[in-house]
């Protein structure tokens, strides 16, 4: 892994009650595809969440974590940036994905280390 560095995006969240998977990700995709298509991420994966008997337990309620992986910290924070702006059509995606997800979704960042 030497000479490789890549950061991660990740957020924890539910869908909103009535809310199906088939009707969720296409928008989700959407969204995710375009800061790989503006430049700013490499690739992106979502992944639902399994019970594991005797663990997870102290976690907070999630059922689904996307992460959107960039190639270094700056392009993350130029992605970060250009979502803070509000513009199109960043937004559109923005508020299309994130109206059909609950509010108490949480979001963090890692950077690789190893």
């Amino acid at each position: 892994m030497q000479g490789t560095s890549s950061v991660s995006f990740s957020g924890v969240f539910s869908l909103r009650d009535g809310v199906s998977e088939k009707e969720f990700l296409p928008r989700l995709h959407a969204f995710l595809q375009h800061f790989i298509d503006a430049g700013f991420a490499t690739h992106y994966r979502v992944m639902r969440r399994e019970a594991l008997d005797g663990f997870g337990e102290t976690l907070p309620a999630f059922k689904y974590r996307g992460e959107l992986v960039y190639p270094d910290l700056e392009r993350e924070h130029a992605a970060y940036a250009y979502v803070k702006q509000h513009g199109e059509p960043v937004h559109a995606l923005h508020v299309a994905m994130n109206s059909l997800v609950k509010p108490d979704a949480d979001f963090f960042l890692e950077t690789q280390i190893a």
